[in-house]
């Protein structure tokens, strides 16, 4: 077989490889781009298409250059590694590169054969997972001091309000939030802080929350209908006057506790267990440990706060972020205080 005729030969069958394929000449000049090459590093495919300057960039794609170079150097061994790329568009990838030498009639007519395969979504997955795992366990690490610090108030008599418990589960929600930031990969997304329907999201937390305080009415009511002396007998059935900026800025409180019970512990949980439905393993066990960090106000709070817990967890793994959740919780802590069922 004649030369051009190999040459149209390799060029026909690397066109219609579904994997990426680029072919470098000895100068490290691009000769070949197949389509799928083309679309990945966004170069133009086709035969014969001498691109100076491939190894120009930024520098992200170092590790990418220097795994093309050393297989060029070791020329007949294979190059198999994994390697990072960011496309012009700013794009980023991780490849599965590897290599083929064709040495030449002279040194000047050798060529390498470089195969890419997308490792991207598969490589993001085992990092997510990674700092998944990285993140649960950093909260347990803080989770186990605060239960170890309760029980030290507990041994002392309770020597301050149970207010500052509360702000400890507050500041461990504020550490998990600027570790998450700074230790991890997990985005926006991934915490639940970016929603792509907002109008939807506040609609139906509205109506969760308003059946949310049509519970809390009933229940007051058949608690006084039962045990009349129930629930402060001497104050008003719903007292607004209660309302005030401790309750406004209950909807910090609302909003860290609820970062805390689904971004950082239920979101985490559904990517770390492997069980044949870890979405409902994540909301009952967010659930539990949501009530066990509220076991400093007593047994019927704990056991308020993992119904609650329950039912937000459904409503945050359908909406897949925390700000329905949030404005159930607010809505719910202010009304139970209003009926003087709880003290915020």
């Amino acid at each position: 077989m004649k030369q051009e005729q190999m040459e149209h030969f390799t060029e026909r069958v690397l066109h219609d490889m579904n994997d990426a394929v680029v072919v470098l000449n000895n100068k490290g000049n691009i000769v070949y781009v197949n389509q799928p090459a083309s679309v990945l590093l966004e170069l133009k495919d086709g035969p014969r298409d001498d691109r100076s300057g491939f190894f120009a960039g930024s520098s992200y794609n170092d590790a990418f250059f220097d795994a093309i170079l050393n297989a060029f150097y070791s020329k007949g061994d294979t190059t198999d590694k994994m390697v990072g790329y960011m496309a012009p568009s700013g794009n980023k990838y991780v490849f599965r590169l590897s290599s083929s030498y064709l040495p030449g009639e002279t040194e000047d007519d050798a060529q390498l054969v470089i195969t890419l395969d997308d490792e991207t979504e598969a490589e993001q997955t085992k990092l997510k997972l990674s700092d998944s795992s990285k993140t649960f366990t950093t909260f347990l690490f803080g989770f186990c001091i605060w239960i170890i610090f309760y029980a030290f108030w507990e041994f002392m008599k309770r020597p301050f309000s149970p207010d500052i418990m509360t702000h400890g589960v507050e500041l461990l929600g504020i550490i998990m939030f600027f570790f998450i930031l700074r230790c991890t990969s997990l985005t926006w997304h991934d915490l639940g802080i970016m929603t792509d329907k907002p109008k939807e999201t506040v609609l139906t937390a509205l109506i969760v929350a308003a059946c949310a305080v049509a519970f809390l009415f009933l229940l007051k009511t058949v608690a006084r209908l039962i045990v009349p002396t129930s629930f402060e007998p001497d104050a008003p059935f719903f007292d607004i006057s209660r309302f005030g900026l401790r309750q406004i800025l209950y909807i910090f409180t609302a909003g860290i506790q609820e970062f805390l019970a689904r971004s950082v512990i239920q979101g985490n949980l559904k990517r770390i267990t492997v069980v044949k439905r870890p979405a409902v393993l994540a909301i009952v066990l967010s659930s539990l440990i949501f009530a066990a960090l509220h076991i400093h106000l007593g047994f019927l709070f704990m056991a308020g706060a993992a119904l609650l817990a329950g039912l937000e967890g459904i409503l945050y793994e359908k909406q897949q972020n925390i700000f329905g959740v949030w404005i159930v919780h607010w809505v719910f802590g202010v009304t139970g205080t209003l009926l003087c069922l709880i003290d915020h």
